[in-house]
């Protein structure tokens, strides 16, 4: 029987999904992917092109359930061994992905022909910048997101955090790929029924440029502990890369303005020499301790435990750690910048950017360890198949409009 069929004959719409990282795995960009898709096969028949790298792992999970391999079919598109053994470094990643975009488009146009599809979905690689190989599927409307990468922080204001290297490679980084996207994201956008961003910031970039535009960063998160009974009263915890845009320099210094509050920073990464530095500087050694990378269950723990979740990140588009936090119910301090704001929703507290930032933290650390949190389930994978549906329907009605 085709299986893109109703029991009573009539056709459910079919969905072509572009998922650079897509497989029921660890790792949160493959993981959204693999939730984004598998949601939309509550009301649609869906055709998802991904690497081979996720073969086994989506394999597994479509065996275990023959009612998901029914509405979910699995095309995998890798480009030839002689590019992928040029892939070597981690800045390969992007000529590469490029590359298996157009290589998308050709895959995409094949599947077209046969599978006559009514929307088409780019979910990840989530940069605003690059290009989507979807666009080639002139006929189909396009879903285009969650994206992000057009949230980008005061650099020279907060140069005093980010360090030489962090000002510098921030200034770069965001000079390139604001080029790049205006050439390149900035048309995916014009050409997209319904652009998802992130963060409010990408919103913002993307209102002008496409007719309908919406926030939902791409967490999908369930099975996190419970919030501690009770909890490690003063203590804060901070959870990411040891690099400057993460702003671990700004929760230390935030915690040297205290008398006794006691921060855990778990992570690793280039900054960690300059952090225990300042640290020594600041004469507070007793009070901030390094415990490097750990499992993902021991810091979900420790966030569980601790009175406050202290991530005065620059520019994470979408910081799963922040949702995670927030899911829990451990309050958070962020940053009006990127994604930990919408993330953190009814448990943030977002400090300011004018005037003494890392005074506004302490102010926003101590409102935060008054109020404390509430558990949600904003982030949970059962929201997903009603927002697909939505969009979906919005470009089906759109396209039928414009004929």
């Amino acid at each position: 029987m085709d299986s893109g069929l109703h029991s009573a004959g009539e056709r459910r719409p079919r969905v072509l999904v572009s998922g650079y990282a897509c497989g029921p795995v660890s790792e949160p960009e493959a993981r959204a992917g693999w939730e984004f898709a598998r949601a939309a096969t509550r009301d649609h028949d869906v055709w998802v092109i991904t690497r081979h790298r996720f073969r086994e792992s989506i394999d597994a999970a479509l065996s275990a359930d023959p009612a998901l391999a029914e509405r979910l079919h699995v095309n995998y598109l890798d480009l030839s061994p002689r590019l992928m053994r040029l892939k070597r470094r981690s800045w390969d990643l992007y000529w590469y992905y490029a590359a298996w975009q157009r290589a998308l488009g050709r895959r995409a146009r094949e599947l077209h022909s046969t599978y006559d599809f009514d929307v088409a979905h780019h979910v990840s690689f989530a940069n605003d910048w690059m290009p989507c190989g979807l666009v080639a599927l002139h006929d189909v409307p396009l879903i285009w997101g969650p994206i992000g990468g057009a949230s980008t922080p005061p650099v020279l204001k907060l140069s005093r955090w980010l360090g030489v290297r962090g000002t510098l490679t921030e200034i770069v980084r965001g000079t390139f790929t604001a080029l790049i996207r205006r050439f390149v994201g900035d048309r995916v956008a014009r050409r997209a029924s319904v652009v998802i961003a992130q963060n409010q910031q990408v919103a913002e970039h993307f209102s002008t440029r496409a007719g309908t535009v919406v926030v939902e960063p791409n967490a999908t998160l369930d099975d996190l502990p419970p919030r501690a009974a009770r909890v490690d009263a003063r203590h804060a915890v901070f959870a990411g890369r040891l690099i400057a845009l993460k702003g671990a320099a700004m929760a230390v210094d935030a915690i040297a303005r205290t008398d006794t509050w006691t921060l855990d920073l778990y992570g690793e990464g280039y900054e960690e020499q300059r952090l225990r530095a300042r640290v020594r500087r600041l004469g507070i050694e007793d009070r901030v301790r390094f415990l490097g990378h750990q499992p993902r269950d021991r810091v979900l723990d420790a966030i569980a435990r601790a009175e406050v979740f202290l991530f005065p990140s620059m520019r994470d588009q979408a910081g799963w750690v922040v949702a995670e936090a927030s899911t829990i119910g451990c309050p958070v301090v962020c940053l009006p910048l990127g994604g930990p704001p919408a993330l953190a929703g009814s448990n943030g507290h977002v400090a300011s950017l004018d005037g003494d930032i890392v005074a506004d933290l302490v102010v926003k650390l101590e409102e935060a360890a008054s109020e404390g949190g509430r558990a949600t389930d904003r982030w949970s994978v059962s929201r997903l198949p009603g927002l697909v549906s939505e969009w979906y329907a919005h470009a089906i009605a759109e396209k039928a409009g414009a004929r």
